[in-house]
């Protein structure tokens, strides 16, 4: 009995002897022969060489069935595919020699490319045999393995890896934020100490009335500022900038309605500044109220201190009921304060900054020697300016018929030295000053 191996080394050598007939490829220099054995081969009829353009697939018995492997049914359907593609090329082939005979251009053209369309179908078919048989190779599956595991041996290391550097990266990103909190610790700790240097004030130094003219411009332009935010409100509300609590005198002459806002600036500097009770003024607390960035926060902590008190009393001064009623439709501000409090809004909250830095010229101002006296110039005085400063930069008119019209900040004396009070300028009877 012969083995399944001897079976299919003859089976194979039987097709290839049919694609040895095949390749024999006629040519057709009589289109008429040429012809008549095209017509044979498509009747069926048997011819010489006729017998061989189709070609039928090769029957295996059932016992051959059982015996040969997958492989090999596999590369005979693929010869069987081969010989039916052949077939069709020698077939396409004779047409394109036929449309030569005679000469047709078209059909030359038509059966050209069906020749090359057969070509190309019977040469993919090597790119299909071969690619079918290298996975079929056990070597090469063995190497397609190797490698896999190979990779996958590889992927499983870079995972582990990458797990190593995203726990190095979350501890990097925790010692990020711990670092980045010190920075801000620092950072305020440092701005604290220089706010606090800038601000702090020795009345035996030298250096002391220098440091009363910056806390005096700093007053000054808060105090601008707060004005600024009650003009705003005013505008809102529709406050009347001839209210009483703003008065002037009716033989002042405001080049434009917009200047009466200076009469405004002029209230809160002398509502914050006269009349306040010498008990408020302690140098003891002065450097830890100037520490703070926010002096909101000095009232936080110590809302009864002497500037917690001194800030309250001002504020119920400062602001007219009406006004606050007007602004807020109510009264919780004003009620807040009575109460003993100090309410976290922003409008009392830019009082409070102006509140601080009055309070701070103030107190200094009763710790120097010689004391600091505060002036005010009366409306229709003569503008001088060794004691005055206009509170608008351009003078428009000429100084000899220029008078002032009431006084904005105040100024002060500490002994021969003069801090320039700023005055608002109109056209007056001038009196000497």
């Amino acid at each position: 009995m012969e083995t399944a191996k001897g079976k299919l080394r003859r089976t194979t050598s039987s097709l290839l002897l049919h694609i040895s007939d095949i390749c024999k490829v006629h040519s057709v220099g009589v289109a008429p022969a040429a012809h008549e054995k095209l017509k044979a081969d498509s009747t069926g009829e048997s011819s010489e060489d006729g017998a061989h353009l189709k070609v039928h697939p090769h029957q295996v018995s059932d016992h051959e069935n059982c015996c040969v492997s997958s492989t090999a049914r596999y590369e005979e359907a693929f010869v069987e595919k081969l010989l039916d593609a052949i077939s069709g090329l020698k077939l396409a082939y004779v047409n394109v020699q036929q449309a030569h005979v005679p000469y047709d251009t078209e059909k030359i053209v038509i059966t050209d490319e069906h020749f090359a369309s057969e070509l190309e179908e019977t040469a993919g078919l090597k790119d299909l045999y071969v690619s079918v048989n290298k996975w079929s190779n056990p070597m090469y599956q063995s190497h397609v393995s190797s490698k896999i595991h190979e990779h996958q041996k590889l992927a499983v290391e870079l995972q582990a890896a990458v797990c190593k550097k995203d726990s190095e990266i979350v501890l990097l990103r925790a010692e990020l934020e711990e670092l980045e909190r010190n920075n801000m610790e620092l950072k305020e700790k440092i701005e604290q100490r220089v706010l606090h240097r800038e601000n702090s004030f020795d009345i035996k130094r030298g250096e002391s009335i220098d440091m009363f003219i910056e806390l005096f411009e700093s007053s000054s332009k808060c105090i601008h500022d707060f004005r600024k935010l009650v003009v705003s409100w005013m505008k809102v509300s529709g406050w009347d900038l001839n209210f009483s609590k703003f008065p002037i005198n009716e033989s002042v002459i405001c080049e434009k309605r917009s200047h009466k806002k200076y009469s405004v600036e002029a209230y809160f500097a002398r509502a914050m500044l006269m009349g306040t009770k010498e008990e408020y003024f302690s140098m003891d607390s002065f450097d830890h109220v100037m520490s703070f960035k926010d002096p909101f926060d000095a009232l936080v902590e110590a809302p009864n201190s002497s500037f917690g008190r001194f800030c309250r009393e001002k504020y119920l001064v400062a602001v007219p009921r009406t006004m606050e009623d007007s602004f807020f439709g109510n009264l919780d501000h004003r009620e807040f304060v009575e109460s003993g409090g100090h309410p976290r809004t922003q409008f009392y909250q830019t009082f409070a900054r102006m509140a601080r830095y009055v309070w701070a010229l103030l107190t200094v101002s009763r710790y120097l020697k010689p004391r600091a006296e505060m002036f005010f110039v009366k409306s229709g005085a003569q503008f001088q300016k060794k004691h005055m400063e206009s509170i608008r930069a351009k003078l428009t008119r000429e100084e000899a018929k220029i008078s002032v019209g009431f006084t904005v900040i105040p100024g002060f004396k500490i002994g021969c030295t003069v801090i320039r009070c700023r005055v608002y300028l109109s056209m007056l009877n001038a009196r000497d000053f």
